[in-house]
């Protein structure tokens, strides 16, 4: 008997832009070795990211099943690759899609039905429980009755008839799961380069109804520890001359278990010793606790965002509404002050467009986490998403939600002449706030993004904020100039074209934004410009505005305190001069700067985290500042410098902003003398 022909897919578009957002496939992966560990003998299964590749195998091999990872990232590659499969061998196969943007309510998966006609079945859950059920009931059933009864995890249209069968997902004990790494099943991704994933720990026990985890409660479960080590220590060995790559930990609550310190002290150790991880991303416990700071301790400089506090929102009524609760002002002042002294960065995150959230709450939430000393502030604008509650039709209606379309990233292309795009759905406009007020937070998020996400011109910034301006009113002068003064020509073109951008990325329709990106995609035979806006402007900023900046800056923030005097001239001119000259040239490392002399100990002031006025730092002695690089930021540099040489300078600096974390790597350090 020939064995059942499998193909797992978690595709993504791939491009010059988005290599550096490539992630091995670890879903389907764990789901294929599953799946192999209980029918070897009686199955082969291919794994797929790229949908190119696939649609080549497909011409020679049928396959019987095709497992699908369903995301709002590749939604439309995923059906268009099913419309081939059905061209091909018509009903002869069976589709099944799977993942987290699968909902849990009946309203919901007849939803799905009538959008994915073509698809068999979908699954519920993690996956591996549900294809295993599958597989077992196609190994033991002629095909025309698979369907006959309700399948475990999974539900499906039976000649109009809705069946679902029970959602036993979390019943899978994760020791019965074998590592995709260990059993070289990922090994071809990662001689791709692909960035690896670790996955320790499974399921949330928070509500956020803004979130696909949301909807889906479970007992915490992990796979043993001996097996992650030795998967650290596998990644480990396949990216140690990668050092630029991020290690992304596919955890929802990291620091929630009491295991996972010993986990975070050995990536740090791996780290130190084979020289992977540099950097690692996680999202944190939503509590902070004991276990939370043992994991932030053991990670040490190699966890990218540090301490993280993610609020979404500061309003009572949004968190209500959101299922969400914070963390009471005291603690999160607590965790700063302890993150201060232990010498690591403090992080929050938030959305603009939840219920209950205005203009102003936004904006008074932003200067409160300025004030409270988070070293970087994620602002987020809410998109809906297939699997979220909030993206359910009673919702939008209720909170009166109303959305536009932009692309979604670089995720376009044409394969064999036919094009296929995917798309965000974002909300402008509800109850709370008008088109007017997102299109205010949507520029002044681009500062942000520059001085909060990627240590753009920090010293100045501080600078600022001990004047006792308001960064979100600095941001916002800044992003709105008084055309009445006499500004750079390339500064206003620079805002002009950020704002045309921000309003050519909406679309009201999915058939207009469909043709935009197509009609791009033809003009250019390829993608275009990158359109993840603040990235790509933030990089605009750092590599390509530099002979505008330092004047831009220092005349707005002269026309906001007024006339200046002498010593704090000379001492703005002195901040903006060492923030400029920090700024690494990626493709021509300078190892040798200039030093800046100066009456000023910047790095003791950054060290007291700026809790101090600078003039606590002046001296008549001049003091020395030397800018250089240590030893990992050359080794990052090196290697990410061979794996993206042969972009353009655009495209380079947009990957670079893109790849390297912390961003902070890409500043020449200081010491002073």
């Amino acid at each position: 008997m020939e064995k059942m022909e499998i193909f797992l897919t978690d595709f993504f578009y791939i491009n010059r832009l988005t290599t550096n957002r490539l992630m091995v496939p670890l879903n389907i992966g764990y789901i294929g070795a599953y799946a192999k560990k209980l029918f070897n003998k009686d199955i082969n299964i291919t794994l797929f990211k790229d949908a190119g590749l696939m649609l080549e195998k497909l011409k020679s091999t049928k396959p019987d099943i095709v497992g699908m990872s369903f995301y709002y990232w590749n939604t439309n590659l995923n059906y268009y690759v099913v419309n081939k499969i059905r061209e091909l061998y018509n009903k002869d196969v069976i589709i099944a899609f799977g993942g987290p943007s699968i909902d849990n309510i009946q309203e919901e998966h007849e939803r799905l039905f009538k959008r994915f006609p073509e698809v068999d079945l979908f699954i519920q859950g993690e996956g591996e429980l549900g294809f295993a059920k599958l597989i077992e009931r196609a190994l033991s059933h002629p095909k025309e009755k698979i369907f006959d009864q309700s399948i475990e995890c999974s539900f499906f249209n039976r000649s109009d008839e809705y069946v679902l069968g029970p959602n036993t997902t979390h019943t899978l004990a994760l020791q019965e799961i074998p590592s995709p790494y260990l059993n070289g099943s990922l090994d071809k991704f990662l001689a791709l380069q692909y960035k690896p994933l670790l996955q320790v720990t499974r399921t949330c026990p928070y509500m956020c109804n803004f979130c696909v985890a949301g909807k889906d409660r479970g007992k915490l479960r992990s796979f043993p520890m001996d097996q992650a080590k030795a998967e650290i220590d596998y990644i480990a060995k396949w990216n140690k001359d990668n050092p630029h790559v991020i290690l992304n930990l596919a955890e929802l609550n990291f620091g929630i278990n009491k295991q996972d310190p010993e986990l975070a002290s050995y990536l740090r150790k791996v780290s130190d010793e084979v020289g992977y991880p540099k950097s690692v991303y996680f999202y944190s416990d939503k509590r902070f606790t004991q276990t939370s700071k043992e994991v932030i301790s053991a990670l040490g400089n190699i966890n990218k965002d540090g301490l993280v506090f993610s609020l979404q929102s500061d309003n009572h009524e949004t968190l209500q509404n959101i299922k969400r609760k914070n963390l009471p002002d005291e603690d999160i002042q607590s965790g700063i002050s302890w993150a201060r002294e232990n010498n690591i960065p403090g992080t929050t995150e938030m959305i603009f467009g939840l219920p209950y959230e205005t203009y102003d709450s936004m904006i008074k939430l932003l200067n409160k986490s300025v004030k409270q000393g988070f070293d970087s502030i994620l602002l987020h604008n809410l998109f809906l998403m297939e699997g979220v509650e909030l993206n359910r039709q009673d919702k939008i209606d209720q909170y009166k939600m109303k959305t536009m379309y932009r692309l979604l990233g670089s995720n376009y292309t044409k394969i064999n002449g036919d094009f296929i795009a995917e798309y965000e759905s974002l909300v402008v406009e509800n109850k709370w706030f008008k088109w007017e007020d997102f299109q205010s937070i949507r520029a002044i998020n681009l500062l942000f993004f520059s001085v909060f996400q990627g240590s753009y011109y920090k010293f100045f910034f501080q600078f600022v904020k001990e004047k006792g301006i308001l960064l979100a009113t600095f941001f916002d002068k800044f992003m709105n100039p008084d055309l009445e003064q006499d500004w750079p020509i390339k500064y206003l073109e620079f805002i002009n074209e950020f704002k045309k951008a921000t309003t050519k990325e909406l679309f009201p329709s999915l058939e207009a934004m469909y043709a935009d990106a197509k009609k791009t995609y033809e003009i250019n035979n390829d993608i275009g410009e990158p359109v993840r806006l603040n990235p790509y402007y933030y990089s605009r900023l750092m590599y390509a505005e530099k002979e505008w900046i330092n004047k831009v800056f220092k005349k707005h923030l002269t026309l906001m305190l007024g006339k200046l005097d002498d010593q704090t001239e000379e001492t703005i001119d002195t901040i903006l001069t060492l923030c400029n000259e920090q700024i690494i040239n990626l493709t021509n490392l300078d190892i040798n700067k200039k030093p800046i002399t100066t009456n000023f100990d910047f790095l003791e002031w950054k060290r007291s985290k700026y809790l101090e006025p600078l003039n606590n730092f002046y001296s008549k002695n001049k003091k020395t500042i030397n800018l250089n690089l240590h030893p990992d930021q050359h080794a990052k540099f090196s290697a990410f410098y061979e794996q993206n040489k042969n972009l353009s300078s655009k495209d380079f600096s947009f990957v670079a902003v893109e790849s390297i974390f912390p961003r902070s790597d890409l500043f020449y350090n200081i010491n002073i003398s």
